[in-house]
């Protein structure tokens, strides 16, 4: 057995060496090269969460929890034997097969800053070369890309090459907050009618935040999703790798309590240095009419300026027009969200067909 698949604890369905050698590209899977994958984030100019580890075995996780079969083929990309990006590939071989990131659509890879262009170039296009590979070994008819914002201006290399390759193109919407302004700033930036109401849930309100292992606190919040959901949504061990993502720095929980110490809402954040994102929020239905969500929101943005964070990500904004048509409820949710938004940016989906 090889020495990736002794550490999988599973034989991969394809030989990844032979692949790699094809596709002219030099890496090596992250399950056996988890410092550099770790060093090489440390050196990329901006790392979204979707590229953290703790995002990546949650969502692995949760793919799991429905009996998919899913291996983590995430890889660290060489260059002159030196790392030089991480790239989070994932391949489900069931009924019908699929490659992507984190079990969902793929990500292009993230590079370490200060590659020359020909050097990027020349990695993207080995990596759409395995990708088109492993497509056609499992005959998988087509595979999407999701190009989402990085802190840069103009479409990637990545969809460019992809664009080239035949691929197309749909375009949704993300919500962002600037986090380079005062928190005082940002405050001023939310919509009028919700100022009054942050500032009426911090007297309602004991707010705190969890950013490190407390069984007591994560189990109060993991009981009240499950309260206001009406039943389970997923596994214990889905919970169990977000609570060791608040205690590995990787995330942190926002949470409210009433005047009788009861746990009324809160607010579960990933985080990376660059960005944080809105996870999972869980509110006392009874208390809908109270500014639960305000208060959680103001609390966030103010633990991740405390962390020099860049960015943070509230979510998706989706519109009327959008095909699939989104759902009343979407679009109420994304209405809410917008109110704490500075700033609208361009999702990209690229879908790529293969001829067989």
């Amino acid at each position: 057995m090889a020495e990736s698949e002794h550490i999988l604890g599973t034989r991969l369905p394809f030989d990844l060496d032979t692949t790699l050698a094809a596709a002219n590209l030099k890496a090596r899977l992250y399950a056996v090269d988890r410092d550099s994958w770790r060093s090489a984030a440390d050196r990329a100019e901006y790392v979204p969460v979707a590229y953290s580890r703790a995002m990546t075995d949650y969502q692995l996780a949760y793919w799991r929890d429905s009996a998919q079969e899913i291996f983590d083929l995430s890889l660290v990309l060489y260059q002159d034997k030196h790392p030089c990006g991480i790239w989070p590939l994932s391949l489900s071989v069931a009924a019908s097969a699929r490659i992507g990131s984190n079990g969902d659509a793929l990500l292009p890879p993230l590079f370490v800053a200060g590659l020359t262009a020909n050097v990027r170039k020349k990695l993207l296009q080995g990596c759409l070369e395995i990708i088109d590979m492993l497509a056609r070994k499992f005959d998988i008819g087509q595979w999407q890309s999701v190009d989402a914002f990085s802190n840069l201006s103009g479409i990637s290399e990545w969809q460019h090459l992809a664009l080239c390759r035949g691929a197309s193109v749909n375009c949704s919407h993300e919500l962002f907050i600037d986090l380079q302004p005062s928190v005082t700033e940002i405050k001023s930036g939310f919509r009028k009618s919700y100022r009054p109401l942050v500032s009426l849930g911090t007297k309602l309100w004991q707010i705190s935040v969890l950013n490190s292992r407390d069984d007591n606190v994560w189990s109060e919040f993991k009981n009240l999703h499950r309260e206001v959901a009406g039943k389970v949504t997923r596994s214990d061990d889905s919970w169990r790798l977000q609570h060791e993502a608040i205690a590995s720095g990787d995330a942190f929980l926002v949470y409210l309590r009433d005047a009788e110490q009861r746990m009324v809402g809160g607010g579960f954040f990933q985080v990376t240095r660059d960005e944080g994102v809105y996870a999972v929020a869980a509110y006392d239905r009874a208390l809908f009419d109270k500014p639960l969500g305000h208060a959680v929101q103001y609390r966030a943005v103010e633990e991740m300026k405390n962390r020099g964070i860049r960015w943070y990500k509230i979510g998706a904004r989706p519109y009327p027009g959008d095909q699939p048509p989104p759902s009343a409820k979407e679009l109420r949710i994304a209405e809410f969200k917008q109110g704490f938004a500075s700033h609208i940016f361009p999702c990209y989906r690229l879908t790529s067909s293969i001829c067989h």
